[in-house]
């Protein structure tokens, strides 16, 4: 028989429903591995700040500190073994002056050296051929009267190449006439009057030609001296 009263009201049975898996619990993200994670922001005062040992200087005076500290010396036996280093250290900074000055003095003296014996090679040579050119001058006084024309246009065309070559090397020939006896670079052989009145002598003939190389004389001239 059916009850009369009536029943209270039972709610309904919630079934159960499959949670998502979305990788929650309570509101806060659980990783693979089953830890929550959060997504806080980053405290900056937990990120280590660039310390000054990074460039080396405070590490660098500590350590010279350190260094001083250990040391059994007293600051004023430190302070005289710096001052000897320092006069050492001049000392050898003068031996290196003097050095190099020594070197530069013995590199221009083999410079001069050189060259003076560059040209006393060139005196020599030169000196030797003194005698070929007054041999020369002769023949070029026999071909100017000889009849042969091409002879004596060759013998003029050596001679002419001859001088010129011992010209570009410095050679120069002393035989001006009329020009104040030098007796540095004339040797005077005779004497004769002068046609006028002079004050001093002067080269009235040359019997043979002087030459100088450069500034030294190698040969005197020969000439005959008015006056």
């Amino acid at each position: 028989m059916t009850d009369p009263r009536p029943q209270p009201d039972t709610p309904p049975a919630t079934p159960d429903v499959p949670q998502p898996c979305d990788g929650s619990v309570d509101g806060e993200a659980v990783a693979l591995g089953g830890e929550p994670t959060h997504d806080a922001a980053v405290d900056p005062d937990a990120v280590d700040a660039p310390s000054a040992d990074d460039d080396g200087l405070e590490d660098g005076a500590d350590d010279i500190e350190a260094i001083a500290a250990a040391d059994p010396r007293s600051k004023a036996e430190l302070l005289t073994e710096l001052i000897t280093a320092e006069h050492k250290r001049d000392e050898y900074l003068d031996d290196l002056r003097r050095s190099h000055a020594d070197f530069e003095n013995y590199r221009r003296r083999v410079m001069r050296d050189g060259a003076a014996q560059r040209e006393a090679g060139k005196a020599d040579v030169a000196g030797g051929l003194l005698e070929v050119l007054d041999d020369l001058d002769r023949t070029l006084q026999a071909a100017a009267d000889s009849d042969d024309a091409d002879l004596a246009k060759g013998i003029d065309l050596v001679a002419s190449k001859l001088v010129r070559a011992l010209t570009d090397a410095g050679l120069s020939r002393i035989d001006e006439v009329g020009v104040v006896f030098d007796p540095n670079v004339h040797e005077a052989v005779s004497q004769q009057p002068a046609d006028e009145p002079v004050d001093e002598p002067v080269v009235a003939e040359v019997f043979r030609p002087g030459y100088r190389l450069g500034d030294r004389v190698l040969r005197a001239a020969m000439v005959v001296v008015a006056q």
